[in-house]
Order: structure tokens, then C-alpha cells, then sequence
């Protein structure tokens, strides 16, 4: 149990410690000057454990907000694009799990953001808790047992979506899409420019992103393999070269061929 305990607590520190070389590292794919206001840049904010995503527009839109102890680092992240999470219009979660939706609750009580959540994540969000994981591997089962809480403060969506939801009322060029496979509602925004968010759909590197984060691979959890895998063949046929993470990334479309075969080799034969 204690070296169990040991190794967890070494994981923990390495992704804690790899956020910096993982902002390092992603500087030269995140997305150049806008080419016009519908085209925001796309703003990574890393937390603690997982990704948040700025599109910054006159209405901005936070995609995933991340644990429930990350407000400190979401909050220096916004100030250093000149925002509040006051100031936020709209906040668009990826997936229900408590590393992505963990102050989800906290942007209803200020007030202003729309909450976005898909239809098969809903109940997690009304019940506070993600439930039981699917682990893929001997590390997920690790740190499903020992080091993921599941836990967080209920909430209720604004906009739940059961099949797409346009995102220009917001000043952005893009849609959130339901796309279930890591969970039953997850959700992947897709930009204009060949960009997608697409939350844990695909896992950047190892240890969480501390090494390798531009480095495509099999997320830790996944509710159903075969239908996520789908979805990466689905977004690579649609075109998508830069694909932003939950955690770790971005990462190249090479990078996603590279790891799933199958999926680039289903895109490029239909």
C-alpha cells in the first residue's frame, strides 16, 4: 500500500511540476494572430491536473474550468489575457469528469456564464460526482484507486446539447459537438483554421502531459473505446490538423495518425 501511496504521490508532483514545460512547449502550436473577431486565438490555461481553453471575444468562452481547487491558476491565467472570471460569458465543459467541471458550479453563482454541458453528461453534474471510471491501463487503475476524487459541487447547465450548439452568438467561428465515447456526453469544439478542443478524447504525452504532452496516445479512462475511436476517425476525415487536449497536447494530426491507426486509416478510406 505505501508504495503504492509513494508512486502516486510522485505522479501527482511530476504533473504538478511538468505544467510549466507543458505551457513551454505549447506556445509554438497555439493558434496565431485571429484573422478576424470570429476567429479568436485559442488560450491555454493549465491547472492543476487538466487543461482550460480561452477563446477570448468580446463574449468570451472558457472551455473546461478544471479541479475544484484550481480557481487560483484559472483566475491568473484569465488576468494574464486582461479578463476576470466575471467576465466570462460562456463556459463550455467538455465532459463531466471533476478535473473539468470541478468550478463549474462556482461560474453559475457569479452570475453572467452559461453553462454548456452534453446530454449524457447531465446526470453527473446534477449528482456531484463523475461515478466509476473506466481505466485502460495498470497506471489508470492506480490512480483511479488511490488518487482521483470523483467528487464536486453539483450543478445544473445552462445549455444542455444533444447534438450541436452554434457558438456565434458568442463571437466565435465554431460549434460544440456531442461526440460520446470517453463519456456518454462529451463534447468537442470545433474552430475554424482546422482546430478542435477536444477535452480527453485523446491524452497529450504521459503522467498527465508532464513528458511527452505533444505526444498522442490512449487517454487513461474510457467509456467506450471502440465509439472514441470513431470519433478521432470522425474528426480527422472532417479535416482537423491541431488538436487541443484535456491533458497535455496540443497535438499534430501526425501525431493522432500515428497513434490511432485504425482511426486515420477508417478517415482516409471513407
Amino acid at each position: 500500500m505505501n508504495i503504492f501511496k509513494n508512486a502516486l504521490t510522485t505522479l501527482s508532483l511530476l504533473l504538478t511540476l511538468g505544467s510549466g514545460a507543458v505551457m513551454a512547449q505549447v506556445k509554438p502550436l497555439d493558434a496565431g494572430k485571429a484573422l478576424d473577431p470570429m476567429s479568436p486565438e485559442v488560450h491555454t490555461i493549465k491547472l492543476g491536473m487538466a487543461n482550460a481553453y480561452l477563446l477570448k471575444t468580446a463574449t468570451p468562452v472558457l472551455i473546461d474550468v478544471g479541479g475544484a481547487k484550481d480557481m487560483p491558476a484559472l483566475v491568473e491565467g484569465l488576468k494574464a489575457q486582461g479578463l476576470r472570471p466575471q467576465d466570462i460569458a460562456l463556459v463550455v465543459l467538455t465532459h463531466g469528469h471533476a478535473d473539468h467541471v470541478g468550478l463549474a458550479a462556482a461560474f453559475k453563482q457569479m452570475g453572467r456564464a452559461k453553462i454548456v454541458l452534453g446530454e449524457g453528461d447531465v446526470p453527473m453534474a446534477r449528482a456531484g460526482d463523475h461515478g466509476t471510471l473506466a481505466p485502460q491501463n495498470f497506471t489508470a487503475r492506480m490512480l483511479d484507486r488511490f488518487a482521483i476524487d470523483p467528487r464536486f459541487q453539483a450543478f445544473e447547465p445552462d445549455i444542455i446539447v444533444t447534438s450541436e450548439l452554434d457558438l456565434s452568438p458568442w463571437g466565435v467561428r465554431g460549434k460544440a459537438v456531442v461526440m460520446p465515447g470517453h463519456t456518454p456526453g462529451s463534447l468537442v469544439v470545433l474552430l475554424d483554421g482546422r482546430r478542435a478542443v477536444v477535452g480527453d478524447i485523446i491524452l497529450g504525452g504521459y503522467l498527465g502531459g508532464a513528458i511527452r504532452p505533444q505526444h498522442a496516445g490512449q487517454h487513461y479512462f474510457q467509456a467506450d473505446v471502440p465509439r472514441n475511436e470513431d470519433n478521432i476517425a470522425r474528426l480527422m476525415k472532417q479535416g482537423v490538423e491541431t488538436f487541443y487536449l484535456g491533458h497535455g497536447g496540443p497535438v499534430t494530426r501526425k501525431s493522432v495518425a500515428d497513434a490511432f491507426p485504425i482511426a486515420a486509416a477508417t478517415a482516409s478510406s471513407k
